[in-house]
């Protein structure tokens, strides 16, 4: 995986926003995944059309914020979301 990399939300896990934060949950083994405010912003981006990299500059920009460690934590988050099959990796 890469900046080049586009992520889908997969269809069987759902989600729930509770202040800010999501809870994921994978419905066929009932296991979660939590996300901070800013996991939850890159979730919620999570269509399949973007690259990591065109998200990691959309939230660099929100928060003034360098886009190279953007892109670095969006890629470390990413890799934790295919391991867990949360995500489908295009």
């Amino acid at each position: 995986m890469d900046a080049t990399s586009r992520l889908q939300r997969r269809p069987d896990v759902t989600f729930q926003s509770v202040a800010g934060e999501a809870i994921l949950i994978r419905m066929d083994t009932g296991t979660y995944f939590s996300l901070n405010n800013v996991g939850t912003e890159f979730w919620d981006m999570l269509d399949g059309q973007q690259t990591i990299a065109q998200h990691a500059a959309t939230i660099a920009t929100k928060y003034n914020v360098d886009v190279s460690m953007v892109t670095s934590d969006l890629l470390e988050l990413a890799e934790k979301l295919a391991a867990e099959r949360l995500v489908d990796v295009n």
